[in-house]
């Protein structure tokens, strides 16, 4: 039974503790009726440590040891007490069986929110801006020598190859929705933007070397004898100008998001499956780059003068492609973590849908992913190509599934 101590409202501490024996001296006598300040008798039935209250006066008179006779208790410990509890007390010990409170994460701006709106914006602009015009200063007679696929008048995304533009948008998406996760404090939002920024880099860099194509039909056409002078002005418009800052802009949102992968402490993902996602990632990047008919592995970075082959630009946007899906995909799974998986998946998509609307003919005039094979006759997807492929999105499907189950585990 407990019972609560008859303190004193004022007091000094006692010279020296309480010593409990375990035996009855037969000098003291504890009095039976309760004084203040003083000691009361203590029942068999309760346990004397706890019930008896100490005496918080002192006799200056009697040097004697204050001593308290109960019988069958332990000696302990001299420990000092004081009477009163601190206003503001609080035990510096938690609970260790409470239950763990996840700090909230209210929504604020970051730099990678900031970064990744913008980017998303100056995206959509890009894909429907005006990216090329060429025009004549006089009538032009376009005759049976003139070259393959030569024109004038303006070029949009769309009009270098109609797939370009869808894989803008899903980078745009990406971007914006990750920037947002980012703002709330979720780490796979920063990945998700990175990653995204990444693929858009790639989108917009075959752009810049698809448009190479019009330009130089228009300087083999100019090089052709004619009676009637003319002059041919070639432009690069807006919309050129914006993919090239744009691409920038997303390579300097990767590095912005590295910021969320420092600061996740969450536990890995499975290694397994991240090694490999990182070999299809590899493998996928690994299938234009293989020569067919006639050439040789090192046509993917010599220039051929030839109609109808890449120009210097289309060279190195290809391979610029090709970079940037390694650098989000090998670094994204072998983090083995949630910011990872994101980057995988934000610069794997745009490029998945360029293989996918390739092979399926889902637009009139596709492109697939790092333009084509060198030494192809024409716009196909290679088998190993569509192998990596395959494995890439089949191991981002699984790597989410595994994220979202230990997820689920740790809410548990």
């Amino acid at each position: 039974m407990w019972a609560e101590p008859d303190w004193a409202p004022t007091g000094s501490l006692p010279t020296q503790p309480m010593i409990l024996t375990s035996e009855l001296q037969a000098t003291e006598a504890v009095d039976a009726s309760p004084q203040v300040g003083g000691l009361a008798s203590v029942p068999d039935d309760v346990d004397p440590l706890w019930q008896t209250p100490y005496d918080n006066t002192v006799d200056d008179t009697d040097d004697s040891t204050a001593t308290s006779v109960v019988p069958g208790a332990y000696e302990p410990a001299a420990v000092g007490y004081t009477t009163e509890m601190p206003v503001g007390y609080v035990d510096p010990q938690p609970d260790p069986y409470a239950p763990a409170v996840p700090p909230a994460h209210g929504f604020r701006l970051t730099a990678v929110t900031l970064i990744a709106i913008a980017a998303g914006i100056l995206t959509l602009i890009s894909m429907f801006s005006t990216v090329l015009t060429i025009s004549s200063s006089g009538d032009l007679t376009i005759g049976e020598n003139a070259p393959a696929g030569f024109r004038t008048g303006t070029w949009i995304v769309d009009d270098l190859a109609d797939n370009l533009s869808i894989a803008g948008l899903i980078a745009a998406v990406m971007m914006v929705v990750g920037g947002v996760a980012s703002a709330f404090g979720w780490r796979w939002g920063g990945g998700l933007a990175g990653g995204a920024g990444l693929g858009f880099g790639g989108i917009a860099a075959l752009a810049v070397g698809l448009a190479q194509f019009p330009i130089d039909a228009a300087h083999d056409f100019a090089r052709i004898p004619s009676a009637d002078p003319f002059t041919l002005s070639i432009t690069r418009d807006l919309g050129y100008w914006l993919l090239v800052g744009t691409a920038a802009l997303g390579v300097v949102l990767f590095f912005a998001s590295l910021n969320d992968a420092f600061a996740d402490r969450r536990p890995g993902l499975n290694p397994w499956i991240a090694a490999l996602g990182a070999l299809a990632v590899v493998i996928a990047a690994a299938g234009p780059l293989i020569p067919e008919n006639d050439a040789i592995f090192s046509d993917n970075w010599y220039l051929i003068e030839a109609p109808g082959e890449p120009g210097a630009m289309l060279l190195v946007g290809r391979l610029v492609q090709i970079g940037l899906l390694l650098l989000a995909g090998v670094i994204g799974f072998l983090s083995v973590r949630r910011w990872g998986l994101s980057v995988a998946i934000g610069g794997s998509l745009p490029l998945l849908w360029l293989g996918v609307s390739t092979l399926f003919d889902l637009t009139d005039n596709p492109v697939g992913p790092a333009f084509r094979n060198v030494g192809a006759t024409g716009m196909s997807v290679h088998g190993v190509t569509i192998i990596g492929l395959s494995a890439l999105a089949s191991m981002l499907v699984l790597s989410g599934i595994a994220a979202y189950e230990q997820g689920v585990r740790e809410r548990r």
